[in-house]
């Protein structure tokens, strides 16, 4: 036999069983929604990625194939042949500047002290390149920084010759 105290009881016991559960639900689809949002993003942190690596591609490619008669390196002709390699402004290098760090460090035949910054785009996607020479001890040091940017994100590549 139930005492009309002992229905009360019941009714305050399920009460908070259901409000733990929805407590728990709450907080399993918030976290959940968050997760969404960042999954939602990760293709243009890859694409960006990858604008990034462009970069860093463009910049070794005239560094080891377009050498100047002679050269050792190519990167100090950089601004040059990348301006003059396509009439297509995806492949161009925008706003190219090669800054001599010491007097004719930038000299094509002799690129030992240079430093080149340009910016390129293409398909939405846009990177910009600092890509230093420097030699220390007749050993030559080169590094090589690309930022890619794709829809507000940004992903950065060093890449260094220690």
């Amino acid at each position: 036999m139930y005492h009309n105290s002992q229905k009360g009881v019941s009714v305050i016991i399920s009460f908070f069983i259901m409000t733990i559960m929805l407590a728990i639900i709450l907080s399993i689809s918030t976290i959940l929604s968050n997760e969404i949002k960042a999954l939602g993003s990760i293709g243009n942190s890859i694409s960006s990625f990858f604008a990034a690596d462009s970069g860093i591609e463009k910049t070794l490619y005239f560094d080891r194939k377009q050498l100047v008669g002679g050269a050792n390196r190519g990167v100090c002709n950089l601004c040059d042949a990348c301006s003059n390699l396509s009439t297509d402004p995806d492949t161009q290098c925008n706003i190219c500047m090669a800054t001599p760090l010491v007097a004719s460090g930038c000299a094509v035949d002799d690129c030992t002290n240079c430093e080149i910054t340009y910016e390129s785009a293409f398909g939405g996607r846009t990177y910009t390149v600092d890509a230093t020479v420097t030699t220390v001890e007749s050993v030559s040091n080169f590094l090589i920084h690309s930022k890619g940017l794709y829809q507000d994100l940004v992903r950065q590549i060093e890449l260094n010759s220690d």
